[in-house]
């Protein structure tokens, strides 16, 4: 008899979860927002404005510009697979197509590849060239308010490869939700419902429909959970298997997981990688780039060759004069700083006349920075 099952990563399920999930969960899963082009315009949907309606490419934090560059994340990052989002990849479809099939190439055949795509482009002909290309699974992001598409997911039964559907759980759909529900059995393998998110991007719209958080430190939207519970008994005498996702799950299993593989990976002798990922590590600072207001417009704006050889003469009169090994202490060409190992800068800081700190950072590709505490 089927049952809902709690998981040890604060989600709900009835029968096993689907491979990509699995990846996620254990911090294996590099995504790839493909493009940032959609035709649906979802009044919840969470991506942020640097990347709606933008043809941009991101691997996890990472803005890309070459197949190369998502290799190194996957690399950095120790995963097992890669998740296909937007936007919609199908706005994308060759470069979409053109990717999975260097992902296979380059990490074979058992490195998973799922997507996300809205209905509005499927077709025979596109998910022929998807499953030509070697994709593993496919997950459809039907609109749950209007039916006009639904039939459209049908189609990917011609093919061999996993299919099932994800969408928000949004309160006060229910009725909605339900009929999709009663539509998809027999059709997918899995249906992932998610709970609903608030985010920068679409906190003005969801509030301005009545949603709201369900307390002060969450981001999660109220009565969403309660409603995923229903749903969740309403599908346990369906044919297919489900997931209740939350944003607990994504915030402190997928993301801090992934964290924690993609610090091991980059992590340098003077680094100290903490318990949950993050890197910390001495900074010396010019004093025109340290941070604080205007940060980033500051370092896009500085003449980079100049800076760098600056950099390169202070690195070189510090490792002289207090005898500090070459691999404990790097110029950062991305941040224009000194990186040095923080125990070093512990003891030196106040000799110096630049402006020194231990921070803690995130270890990807922006650097988000946790805590800094300066040290002169």
């Amino acid at each position: 008899m089927k049952c809902i099952n709690k998981t040890e990563y604060y989600s709900l399920k009835i029968g096993g979860l689907p491979k990509g999930c699995k990846q996620c969960v254990q911090g294996r899963k590099t995504v790839l927002f493909i493009t940032g082009i959609c035709g649906m315009n979802c009044f919840y949907c969470p991506i942020s404005d640097k990347k709606n309606q933008k043809d941009v490419t991101y691997a996890n934090e990472w803005e890309v510009s070459s197949i190369k560059d998502l290799f190194k994340e996957i690399e950095l990052c120790g995963s097992k697979g890669v998740g296909i989002t937007g936007g919609d990849p199908l706005v994308k479809l060759s470069r979409t197509c053109s990717w999975i099939k260097q992902l296979k190439k380059r990490f074979g055949d058992k490195f998973h590849v799922h997507l996300y795509t809205p209905l509005l482009l499927v077709n025979e002909k596109s998910l022929k060239k998807l499953h030509s290309a070697g994709l593993d699974e496919i997950r459809f992001h039907p609109d749950v308010m209007d039916n006009k598409h639904w039939s459209r997911l049908e189609l990917a039964k011609k093919f061999k490869w996993d299919v099932g559907v994800e969408i928000p759980v949004v309160p006060g759909w229910e009725k909605e939700t339900k009929k999709l529900i009663d539509y998809l059995d027999g059709k997918i393998k899995f249906l992932n419902l998610n709970e609903l998110e608030i985010a920068d991007s679409n906190a003005n719209k969801l509030v301005d429909k009545g949603f709201m958080p369900k307390d002060s430190i969450s981001y999660a939207v109220k009565d969403s959970e309660k409603l995923a519970k229903r749903l969740l008994k309403y599908c346990l005498k369906k044919k297919f298997r489900v997931h209740y996702c939350t944003c607990k799950l994504k915030d402190k299993v997928q993301l801090s997981k992934r964290i924690q593989l993609r610090a091991k990976g980059v992590a340098k002798k003077y680094d100290v990688v903490q318990e949950d990922g993050t890197l910390l590590r001495g900074v010396v600072y010019l004093d025109e780039l340290m941070p604080g207001f205007d940060y980033e417009k500051r370092l896009v704006k500085a003449d980079q060759k100049e800076v760098l050889s600056d950099l390169g003469r202070l690195r070189r009169k510090i490792m002289s004069r207090f005898e500090v090994p070459s691999e404990l202490m790097e110029v950062d060409k991305d941040r224009l700083r000194i990186l040095v190992a923080p125990w070093v800068l512990e003891e030196i800081s106040k000799e110096l006349i630049f402006k020194c700190a231990l921070v803690q950072e995130y270890p990807t590709q922006d650097h988000m920075i946790v805590e800094l505490e300066w040290l002169n």
